[in-house]
Protein backbone atom coordinates (compact mmCIF):
# COMPACT_ATOMS: atom_id res chain seq x y z
CA UNK A 1 0.00 0.00 0.00
CA UNK A 2 2.69 2.13 0.74
CA UNK A 3 4.56 1.20 -2.28
CA UNK A 4 1.83 1.93 -4.26
CA UNK A 5 1.09 5.31 -2.61
CA UNK A 6 5.06 5.93 -3.03
CA UNK A 7 4.83 4.67 -6.88
CA UNK A 8 2.12 6.84 -7.19
CA UNK A 9 3.98 10.37 -5.78
CA UNK A 10 6.31 9.38 -8.17
CA UNK A 11 4.56 9.19 -11.08
CA UNK A 12 2.78 12.56 -10.22
CA UNK A 13 5.76 14.06 -9.60
CA UNK A 14 7.47 12.72 -12.72
CA UNK A 15 3.88 13.82 -14.78
CA UNK A 16 4.21 17.29 -13.21
CA UNK A 17 7.98 17.69 -13.96
CA UNK A 18 7.43 16.68 -17.72
CA UNK A 19 3.90 18.68 -17.79
CA UNK A 20 5.69 21.92 -16.57
CA UNK A 21 7.87 22.06 -19.65
CA UNK A 22 4.58 22.46 -21.60
CA UNK A 23 2.78 24.62 -19.76
CA UNK A 24 5.44 27.13 -19.56
CA UNK A 25 6.12 26.55 -23.22
CA UNK A 26 3.01 28.89 -24.45
CA UNK A 27 4.26 31.47 -22.79
CA UNK A 28 7.27 31.84 -24.26
CA UNK A 29 6.27 31.75 -27.32
CA UNK A 30 3.89 34.57 -26.83
CA UNK A 31 6.87 36.60 -25.70
CA UNK A 32 8.63 35.65 -29.01
CA UNK A 33 5.25 36.43 -30.80
CA UNK A 34 5.27 39.59 -29.54
CA UNK A 35 8.64 40.16 -30.05
CA UNK A 36 8.14 39.70 -33.54
CA UNK A 37 5.92 41.85 -34.04
CA UNK A 38 7.81 44.76 -33.39
CA UNK A 39 9.63 44.64 -36.64
CA UNK A 40 6.09 44.46 -38.46
CA UNK A 41 5.23 47.98 -36.26
CA UNK A 42 8.18 49.40 -37.26
CA UNK A 43 7.84 48.50 -41.15
CA UNK A 44 4.60 49.89 -40.37
CA UNK A 45 5.41 53.12 -39.02
CA UNK A 46 8.27 53.48 -41.50
CA UNK A 47 5.62 52.55 -44.82
CA UNK A 48 3.56 55.25 -42.71
CA UNK A 49 6.36 58.45 -42.24
CA UNK A 50 6.99 57.35 -46.21
CA UNK A 51 3.68 57.92 -47.40
CA UNK A 52 3.44 61.41 -45.18
CA UNK A 53 6.40 62.57 -46.94
CA UNK A 54 5.30 61.32 -50.55
CA UNK A 55 1.82 63.66 -49.85
CA UNK A 56 3.87 66.20 -48.33
CA UNK A 57 6.07 65.63 -52.09
CA UNK A 58 2.68 65.87 -53.67
CA UNK A 59 1.58 68.55 -52.04
CA UNK A 60 4.71 70.52 -52.79
CA UNK A 61 4.81 69.63 -56.45
CA UNK A 62 1.16 71.04 -56.85
CA UNK A 63 1.57 73.91 -55.14
CA UNK A 64 4.29 74.24 -57.37
CA UNK A 65 2.93 73.31 -60.46
CA UNK A 66 -0.63 75.12 -59.44
CA UNK A 67 -2.13 78.45 -59.58
CA UNK A 68 0.32 81.38 -59.01
CA UNK A 69 0.30 82.93 -55.38
CA UNK A 70 -2.26 85.42 -54.51
CA UNK A 71 -0.51 88.95 -53.73
CA UNK A 72 -0.52 89.95 -50.73
CA UNK A 73 -3.96 92.51 -50.08
CA UNK A 74 -1.81 95.79 -49.88
CA UNK A 75 -0.73 95.10 -53.28
CA UNK A 76 -3.52 94.41 -54.49
CA UNK A 77 -4.68 97.79 -53.04
CA UNK A 78 -2.42 99.79 -54.84
CA UNK A 79 -2.77 98.49 -58.36
CA UNK A 80 -7.32 97.54 -57.97
CA UNK A 81 -9.26 100.33 -60.46
CA UNK A 82 -12.02 100.14 -58.18
CA UNK A 83 -12.71 103.80 -56.43
CA UNK A 84 -14.03 104.26 -53.16
CA UNK A 85 -17.01 105.93 -52.33
CA UNK A 86 -15.80 109.44 -50.43
CA UNK A 87 -12.52 109.26 -52.03
CA UNK A 88 -11.18 111.93 -54.04
CA UNK A 89 -8.63 110.88 -57.37
CA UNK A 90 -6.53 112.94 -59.57
CA UNK A 91 -5.20 112.68 -62.97
CA UNK A 92 -2.61 114.47 -65.47
CA UNK A 93 -2.31 113.40 -68.52
CA UNK A 94 -2.92 114.05 -72.64
CA UNK A 95 -6.22 114.27 -74.73
CA UNK A 96 -6.60 114.72 -78.32
CA UNK A 97 -9.76 116.00 -80.23
CA UNK A 98 -10.83 115.67 -84.40
CA UNK A 99 -12.95 118.96 -84.88
CA UNK A 100 -14.92 119.05 -87.92
CA UNK A 101 -16.57 121.74 -89.30
CA UNK A 102 -18.97 120.61 -92.02
CA UNK A 103 -19.80 122.77 -94.92
CA UNK A 104 -23.59 123.33 -93.98
CA UNK A 105 -22.40 124.99 -90.78
CA UNK A 106 -20.33 127.60 -93.45
CA UNK A 107 -23.44 127.67 -94.96
CA UNK A 108 -25.47 129.14 -92.24
CA UNK A 109 -23.39 132.42 -92.05
CA UNK A 110 -22.74 132.16 -95.72
CA UNK A 111 -22.79 130.57 -99.13
CA UNK A 112 -19.62 129.05 -100.06
CA UNK A 113 -17.30 127.26 -97.59
CA UNK A 114 -15.88 124.17 -97.20
CA UNK A 115 -15.29 121.37 -94.50
CA UNK A 116 -12.63 121.80 -92.32
CA UNK A 117 -10.67 118.88 -89.99
CA UNK A 118 -8.82 120.52 -87.34
CA UNK A 119 -6.54 118.65 -84.98
CA UNK A 120 -7.05 119.92 -81.36
CA UNK A 121 -4.39 118.54 -78.80
CA UNK A 122 -3.09 119.27 -75.07
CA UNK A 123 -2.26 118.84 -71.47
CA UNK A 124 -5.06 118.03 -69.44
CA UNK A 125 -5.74 117.62 -65.45
CA UNK A 126 -8.56 115.62 -63.86
CA UNK A 127 -10.06 116.02 -60.23
CA UNK A 128 -12.83 112.86 -59.86
CA UNK A 129 -14.80 111.89 -57.08
CA UNK A 130 -18.06 109.26 -56.67
CA UNK A 131 -18.39 108.93 -59.79
CA UNK A 132 -18.34 112.87 -60.93
CA UNK A 133 -15.09 114.59 -62.42
CA UNK A 134 -13.83 117.61 -63.94
CA UNK A 135 -10.81 118.34 -66.41
CA UNK A 136 -9.58 121.73 -66.99
CA UNK A 137 -7.42 121.66 -70.32
CA UNK A 138 -5.02 123.83 -71.98
CA UNK A 139 -5.31 122.53 -75.98
CA UNK A 140 -4.03 124.10 -79.04
CA UNK A 141 -6.16 123.92 -82.90
CA UNK A 142 -4.37 125.40 -85.92
CA UNK A 143 -7.92 126.30 -88.11
CA UNK A 144 -6.31 126.24 -91.64
CA UNK A 145 -8.49 126.30 -94.61
CA UNK A 146 -7.10 127.23 -98.05
CA UNK A 147 -3.59 126.65 -100.03
CA UNK A 148 -2.40 129.92 -98.98
CA UNK A 149 -3.36 133.92 -99.80
CA UNK A 150 -2.23 133.46 -103.57
CA UNK A 151 -2.98 129.85 -104.12
CA UNK A 152 -6.30 129.11 -106.67
CA UNK A 153 -6.56 126.42 -103.94
CA UNK A 154 -8.73 128.28 -102.06
CA UNK A 155 -12.28 128.19 -100.37
CA UNK A 156 -14.62 130.40 -101.99
CA UNK A 157 -17.22 132.37 -99.77
CA UNK A 158 -19.55 135.26 -99.59
CA UNK A 159 -22.24 136.80 -97.57
CA UNK A 160 -26.00 135.76 -98.80
CA UNK A 161 -26.96 139.06 -98.72
CA UNK A 162 -23.99 140.24 -101.35
CA UNK A 163 -24.74 140.28 -105.14
CA UNK A 164 -22.49 137.78 -107.68
CA UNK A 165 -19.54 139.70 -107.88
CA UNK A 166 -19.05 139.63 -103.90
CA UNK A 167 -17.50 136.37 -104.40
CA UNK A 168 -14.07 136.06 -102.33
CA UNK A 169 -11.47 133.27 -101.76
CA UNK A 170 -10.46 133.35 -98.34
CA UNK A 171 -7.69 131.47 -96.65
CA UNK A 172 -6.84 130.77 -93.17
CA UNK A 173 -3.61 130.88 -90.76
CA UNK A 174 -6.11 130.98 -87.75
CA UNK A 175 -4.50 129.51 -84.73
CA UNK A 176 -6.90 129.40 -81.40
CA UNK A 177 -5.41 128.17 -77.86
CA UNK A 178 -8.37 126.82 -75.71
CA UNK A 179 -8.92 127.28 -71.78
CA UNK A 180 -11.44 124.77 -71.47
CA UNK A 181 -13.69 122.84 -68.22
CA UNK A 182 -15.43 119.47 -68.83
CA UNK A 183 -17.77 118.37 -66.09
CA UNK A 184 -18.43 114.32 -66.65
CA UNK A 185 -20.40 111.75 -65.20
CA UNK A 186 -19.92 108.43 -65.13
CA UNK A 187 -22.34 104.93 -65.04
CA UNK A 188 -19.99 101.93 -64.57
CA UNK A 189 -20.71 98.97 -66.94
CA UNK A 190 -17.83 97.09 -64.99
CA UNK A 191 -15.48 97.39 -62.74
CA UNK A 192 -13.26 98.82 -65.70
CA UNK A 193 -15.19 100.46 -67.94
CA UNK A 194 -17.81 103.18 -67.14
CA UNK A 195 -20.64 104.92 -69.86
CA UNK A 196 -20.04 109.01 -69.41
CA UNK A 197 -21.98 111.83 -70.06
CA UNK A 198 -21.98 115.62 -69.52
CA UNK A 199 -20.59 119.26 -70.99
CA UNK A 200 -18.17 121.62 -71.17
CA UNK A 201 -17.26 125.52 -71.56
CA UNK A 202 -14.51 127.79 -72.15
CA UNK A 203 -12.73 129.80 -74.30
CA UNK A 204 -10.31 130.25 -77.16
CA UNK A 205 -7.88 133.06 -77.78
CA UNK A 206 -7.60 133.43 -81.58
CA UNK A 207 -4.34 134.21 -83.28
CA UNK A 208 -2.64 134.70 -87.01
CA UNK A 209 -3.66 135.47 -90.45
CA UNK A 210 -6.95 135.03 -92.62
CA UNK A 211 -6.49 136.74 -96.05
CA UNK A 212 -9.36 137.17 -98.10
CA UNK A 213 -8.97 138.03 -102.05
CA UNK A 214 -11.67 139.33 -104.36
CA UNK A 215 -12.55 136.44 -107.18
CA UNK A 216 -13.90 135.85 -110.42
CA UNK A 217 -15.52 133.23 -111.95
CA UNK A 218 -14.41 131.07 -115.07
CA UNK A 219 -15.52 127.96 -116.34
CA UNK A 220 -17.69 127.08 -113.06
CA UNK A 221 -14.46 128.09 -111.12
CA UNK A 222 -13.58 131.15 -108.83
CA UNK A 223 -10.08 132.39 -109.23
CA UNK A 224 -8.47 134.87 -107.69
CA UNK A 225 -8.46 138.93 -109.01
CA UNK A 226 -5.37 140.06 -109.23
CA UNK A 227 -6.27 144.22 -108.88
CA UNK A 228 -9.09 145.98 -109.77
CA UNK A 229 -10.61 144.97 -112.97
CA UNK A 230 -8.23 142.67 -113.89
CA UNK A 231 -9.13 140.39 -115.06
CA UNK A 232 -12.35 142.16 -116.67
CA UNK A 233 -15.12 139.71 -116.65
CA UNK A 234 -18.14 140.72 -116.63
CA UNK A 235 -21.11 139.53 -114.23
CA UNK A 236 -24.44 138.07 -116.24
CA UNK A 237 -26.42 141.28 -115.89
CA UNK A 238 -24.00 144.15 -116.36
CA UNK A 239 -21.78 144.04 -113.12
CA UNK A 240 -18.19 143.04 -113.24
CA UNK A 241 -16.04 141.01 -110.78
CA UNK A 242 -12.55 142.19 -109.50
CA UNK A 243 -14.08 145.84 -108.78
CA UNK A 244 -12.63 148.69 -106.67
CA UNK A 245 -15.07 148.65 -103.97
CA UNK A 246 -12.35 147.39 -101.24
CA UNK A 247 -8.34 145.90 -101.28
CA UNK A 248 -9.16 142.72 -100.98
CA UNK A 249 -6.80 141.50 -103.09
CA UNK A 250 -3.38 139.34 -103.13
CA UNK A 251 -1.78 140.37 -99.60
CA UNK A 252 -4.49 141.65 -98.30
CA UNK A 253 -5.10 140.83 -94.26
CA UNK A 254 -8.68 140.89 -92.50
CA UNK A 255 -7.81 143.16 -89.43
CA UNK A 256 -9.42 141.93 -86.08
CA UNK A 257 -12.45 143.07 -84.44
CA UNK A 258 -10.44 145.39 -82.30
CA UNK A 259 -9.42 147.17 -85.66
CA UNK A 260 -12.83 147.15 -87.18
CA UNK A 261 -12.49 143.95 -88.85
CA UNK A 262 -14.53 140.96 -88.72
CA UNK A 263 -10.92 138.42 -87.70
CA UNK A 264 -12.26 136.96 -84.21
CA UNK A 265 -10.00 138.05 -81.18
CA UNK A 266 -11.70 135.14 -78.79
CA UNK A 267 -14.63 132.25 -79.71
CA UNK A 268 -16.31 130.33 -77.24
CA UNK A 269 -15.83 126.62 -76.80
CA UNK A 270 -19.45 125.13 -75.23
CA UNK A 271 -20.19 121.39 -75.96
CA UNK A 272 -22.16 118.60 -74.79
CA UNK A 273 -20.50 115.11 -74.84
CA UNK A 274 -20.46 111.32 -74.14
CA UNK A 275 -18.02 108.67 -74.37
CA UNK A 276 -16.34 105.53 -72.49
CA UNK A 277 -14.03 105.89 -69.70
CA UNK A 278 -11.81 102.85 -69.16
CA UNK A 279 -9.30 101.92 -66.20
CA UNK A 280 -7.15 99.01 -66.04
CA UNK A 281 -5.12 99.86 -63.67
CA UNK A 282 -5.62 102.29 -60.40
CA UNK A 283 -2.92 104.68 -62.01
CA UNK A 284 -4.29 104.73 -65.85
CA UNK A 285 -7.32 105.82 -67.53
CA UNK A 286 -8.16 105.39 -71.47
CA UNK A 287 -11.46 107.73 -73.03
CA UNK A 288 -12.83 107.93 -76.12
CA UNK A 289 -15.19 110.83 -76.18
CA UNK A 290 -18.04 112.30 -79.07
CA UNK A 291 -19.70 115.57 -78.98
CA UNK A 292 -21.01 118.32 -80.04
CA UNK A 293 -19.55 121.73 -79.99
CA UNK A 294 -20.25 125.75 -81.10
CA UNK A 295 -20.59 125.18 -84.78
CA UNK A 296 -18.47 122.02 -84.76
CA UNK A 297 -18.53 118.22 -83.77
CA UNK A 298 -15.42 116.33 -82.29
CA UNK A 299 -14.21 113.10 -81.85
CA UNK A 300 -11.24 112.30 -79.04
CA UNK A 301 -9.42 110.39 -77.34
CA UNK A 302 -7.80 110.61 -73.56
CA UNK A 303 -5.01 109.00 -71.28
CA UNK A 304 -4.57 110.13 -67.82
CA UNK A 305 -2.02 108.78 -65.09
CA UNK A 306 -3.14 108.61 -61.49
CA UNK A 307 -1.34 110.92 -58.73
Amino acid sequence: MRLNLAFSSFVLGLGLTVASPAIAAPKETSESASEEVKPDEEKSSADSASEGEAKEGEGDEKKEGGEPPVPPEDERKETSPVEHKGETYRFVGLRYRALLIPSFIMGLFGEGGDTILVHNFGPEFTIRKDEFEYSFAVTYSPYSMGAGPTSTDQVAFKDPNDPEEAWELVTSELKVLYLTADFVWSAPISSQVSFQYGGGAGIGFVFGDLYRTQAYKEDGIYKPCTAPGNPAVAVPGGAQYCGDDNDHYPGYTEPSWASGGSKPIIFPWIAIQTGLRWKPHRNFVGRLDAGIGLGQFFLGVGADYGI
